[in-house]
């Protein structure tokens, strides 16, 4: 009896063991090398509550600078997910590009064009003959900006300057020493730069809530021979949302716990409002509408998307649009208790 107790032992270490090994590794990029507070439902909420874990996923979360470089490692096999801007995806399948979004993360547009509010540039329009800054000339702000100008009548290849000036710090020293006029960036920096003092204007197109604003993308071959995959990743993702709009507060603490460098040096009501406005300036863009499932992509917003990029001569007249995204995995990953969910955020102990 002793002998066989140990071998049943022995065999249930293995079976654990073997259990324990078969965690899927996968590599997700936020294509931001700053992954603030913003970007907690693809990074900390789903790792930190065990969302990937659970469903046998060993996810790395990475930053990658710019949509271009999220595009390219996704197609190159050396990340499996990514989320980018849907414009720089068209482009990508314009040119070929085997990639397809599976799951639309933001709503709207997270890209915006910002001015100092006292300066003289109150439109798009006024922007002719000045220049504006962008993080780096691969950013996906860049495509955006260039279609909002284009709409305004100003053309933005001779119409304006571009200038690359990065993030935080050196997109505000360009801003204080009036080096650029105006910011082509996005949601999560520019709350960033309101929370250090600045007052903005915002000069967006009429069309900046009527387009997708942030995509997670996959190879056509995984999401062809691998679509269990792209469900779980995307699952964690939409369950992460619900958790992070349940409860802020406590999704920006954990964040700092797993992400210190993005916690303030002096932590007191002040500098947990400013965490909070950039928190909240990327998960209002997550919320979804009435009738709409998490991840849902919109036909009317890729096709305004589509419009908008042949206008520009970014994408030919003929791109197929329909083929540049798919809701294949929509039921499968909407297939959780999110006021289960909504429950554990409010009773969390983050």
């Amino acid at each position: 009896m002793l002998r066989s107790g140990l071998y049943l032992a022995l065999a249930a270490l293995c079976l654990f063991g073997r259990q324990a090994q078969a965690a899927e590794k996968v590599t997700y990029a936020v294509t931001t090398s700053n992954i603030s507070v913003g970007h907690a439902a693809q990074s900390s909420i789903p790792l930190t509550e065990g969302y990937w874990k659970s469903q046998g996923l060993d996810v790395e979360v990475i930053g990658l600078s710019g949509a271009t470089a999220g595009i390219q490692q996704v197609a190159s096999g050396q990340v499996d997910f990514a989320t980018v801007g849907p414009d720089a995806l068209l482009v990508a399948r314009a040119k070929g590009i085997k990639v397809k979004a599976v799951y639309t993360y933001a709503r709207r547009s997270i890209y915006r064009i910002v001015v100092p509010e006292g300066d003289g540039v109150k439109s798009l329009a006024d922007m002719k003959g000045k220049t504006l800054g962008v993080p780096d000339m691969s950013a996906g702000s860049v495509p955006y900006a260039r279609a909002a100008l284009s709409a305004a009548g100003v053309d933005p290849r001779d119409g304006v300057k571009w200038l690359s000036v990065g993030i935080g710090g050196q997109a505000a020293n360009a801003l204080r020493q009036r080096q650029v006029d105006g910011w082509a960036a996005w949601d999560t920096v520019i709350a960033s730069l309101e929370n250090n003092g600045f007052k903005f204007r915002y000069i967006d197109p009429p069309w900046v809530d009527e387009i997708p604003g942030n995509v997670m993308i996959a190879r056509e071959d995984t999401i062809e021979k691998r679509p269990d995959l792209v469900v779980k990743v995307a699952r964690g993702i939409a369950e992460s949302s619900v958790f992070g709009l349940a409860n802020p507060d406590g999704a920006l603490r954990n964040h700092w716990r797993m992400y210190p460098d993005t916690k303030p040096a002096t932590q007191n009501d002040e500098s947990f409002r400013q965490a909070r406005h950039i928190f909240d300036s990327r998960f209002k863009l997550t919320q979804i509408e009435p009738g709409v499932r998490w991840g849902e992509n919109i036909p009317a917003q890729w096709k305004r998307m589509a419009d908008i990029s042949i206008e520009e001569g970014l994408i030919p007249k003929n791109f197929d649009v329909g083929a540049a995204y798919t809701n294949q995995f929509i039921p499968e990953i909407n297939a959780f208790d999110q006021g289960k969910i909504e429950a554990a955020a409010k009773s969390s102990n983050w």
